[in-house]
């Protein structure tokens, strides 16, 4: 899920759907959605959109702009949910969603719909996928990951890398040898460092302060290096 303080985008099986909290000016809330949707990455594109606004109506005038909003970046606005189709029923809230941008069912537990590639990835191959990514194998120079949710690569990760493709400052890169040409988490971006250390160990990239930093993967602390 990608979210702004008075919007927020979650993809399902059925497209995405569009939470727009019912007690924000509309103006307001056009504008994060122009905002948010200018972070979102192509293969989002084309995919139908449900809203939800709780019980708020809306005027003839505002559902066309909302519909434009959302053509610009090629979305089809394609119906409006009740409170119990989000799961809700009987509530109204600002947002027919969890507390958190993912919800947690334990620290370190972070759901959502995986996809496993059984395989290295050899230059000139891409991966894009609506969630978490984990290759049981390597990616090679020329190779690339872009996932909305965290990229976990058992083996060595020398591509590109895109994790939180629609926003996701939550998401991480791992890998077991962690030296990608760039990697980007949401909008942040960084390349690795000219001089590879085969002996650092398992790693996991993060945003934190505003930074991409790496941290050993494990039991052994920060490795504290900003990049």
């Amino acid at each position: 899920m990608t979210r702004t303080e008075h919007v927020a985008l979650k993809g399902t099986r059925d497209g995405l759907v569009l939470y727009l909290d019912p007690a924000a000016d509309f103006g307001v809330l056009m504008t994060e959605l122009a905002k948010l949707l200018k972070n979102s990455v192509q293969f989002l594109q084309g995919a139908s959109v449900r809203c939800y606004a709780g019980t708020k109506e809306y005027t003839e005038d505002e559902h066309a702009r909302l519909g434009t909003v959302l053509r610009e970046q090629r979305l089809e606005l394609v119906g409006w949910l009740t409170s119990e189709e989000v799961g809700v029923p009987g509530k109204t809230q600002a947002y027919a969603t969890e507390d958190k941008e993912t919800r947690l069912r334990e620290e370190g537990m972070v759901e959502g719909s995986c996809l496993f590639v059984e395989r290295t990835l050899r230059s000139g191959k891409s991966v894009q996928f609506d969630g978490h990514v984990v290759v049981l194998g390597d990616v090679n120079p020329g190779a690339e990951i872009i996932a909305t949710g965290n990229i976990a690569v058992l083996g060595s990760l020398r591509g590109v890398a895109h994790a939180g493709a629609t926003g996701e400052r939550n998401a991480t890169v791992s890998a077991y040898h962690l030296a990608p040409t760039q990697l980007r988490i949401a909008d942040l971006v960084t390349r690795a460092p000219d001089e590879e250390d085969s002996g650092r160990g398992p790693e996991i990239a993060r945003i934190k302060d505003d930074q991409l930093i790496v941290e050993a993967a494990g039991m052994n602390g920060w490795r504290g290096k900003a990049r």
